[in-house]
């Protein structure tokens, strides 16, 4: 089979547990924000026949322009771009397919990675001058967009449940987001910007673990992310579990959060009883509101 055959536009979801206690289940799904491929229908399919649908912060214009406007107020962060030493600057302008220096690109801003629109240069935002995480996240998603990455799981859960009339209730507001991206420590995120040489091996084995399942690859491959940190996955976990419980409680609901929080969830998960199973064939029978 040919590479670009493998990396077809759609694909199964294989991220999926079931979750069922005292005869209520809901399904639990590990997301990739930013992915090669496209879940849509796998999507549609659980979303379609269950009640709620629960994502973990707001995904609106507002609010995502809210995080776009704290990024630019760097006032009291140390500057990733001063940071970065000349070899790293140019191997990072190879790869994400601008100079940092003259930043002249069409890449989108921050809030804009979930509301596609045509963008110009007029609305780059500086490397220098932006709060650490934002700056990196501009480099990254930069990266994976100029490979291919432009599905946005998130948005597609978001779009398709609101198309449906679903309840949709999120777990977590932009300011807890916005607490937690601020905590991300600088010296993670200059070390992964400065080991610029693993990010193709590790892109590709992010994908095909993902496609796969593999919960456990794919917790081996964040060890490095910078996200990979105490304010993004160890402090958060607890929160999003406790927010779901209600909803778990009553069951049929759908509850997407990011694919590192997994572990951590599903630990809480089976401490309070649930028995879980991941999906790795949906069918719809499997979905039941008893």
């Amino acid at each position: 089979m040919k590479l670009k055959e493998i990396f077809t536009k759609e694909k199964e979801l294989k991220m999926i547990w079931r979750l069922k206690k005292e005869a209520k289940a809901s399904y639990l799904i590990g997301a990739s924000h930013f992915f090669k491929c496209s879940f849509r229908n796998s999507l549609r399919m659980y979303i379609s026949k269950l009640d709620t649908v629960l994502l973990e912060g707001p995904l609106d214009d507002v609010s995502m322009k809210r995080v776009a406007d704290f990024g630019q107020k760097a006032e009291g962060f140390p500057s990733l771009y001063d940071s970065l030493d000349n070899d790293t600057i140019n191997k990072i302008a190879k790869e994400t397919g601008y100079h940092l220096h003259g930043m002249m690109s069409s890449f989108v801003r921050y809030h804009d990675l979930f509301v596609t629109k045509e963008s110009t240069d007029q609305d780059m935002l500086q490397i220098k001058g932006l709060r650490p995480w934002m700056a990196f996240f501009k480099i990254w998603f930069q990266y994976l967009e100029k490979n291919g990455w432009k599905c946005k799981m998130d948005v597609d859960a978001f779009n398709i449940a609101k198309e449906l009339d679903k309840n949709v209730y999120f777990l977590e507001t932009i300011e807890e987001q916005i607490d937690a991206l601020n905590a991300i420590p600088f010296e993670r995120i200059v070390n992964y910007l400065k080991k610029i040489e693993i990010w193709q091996k590790y892109r590709k084995l992010y994908v095909k673990n993902f496609l796969k399942g593999d919960i456990e690859n794919i917790m081996s491959l964040a060890e490095m992310f910078p996200t990979r940190c105490e304010s993004i996955i160890d402090k958060r976990d607890p929160i999003l579990f406790e927010r779901m419980t209600p909803f778990l409680e009553k069951g049929n609901a759908f509850i997407m959060v990011g694919v590192t929080h997994i572990p951590g969830i599903m630990k809480m998960l089976l401490q309070d009883g649930y028995d879980a199973s991941q999906i790795k064939k949906p069918v719809l029978e499997c979905i039941s509101r008893g």
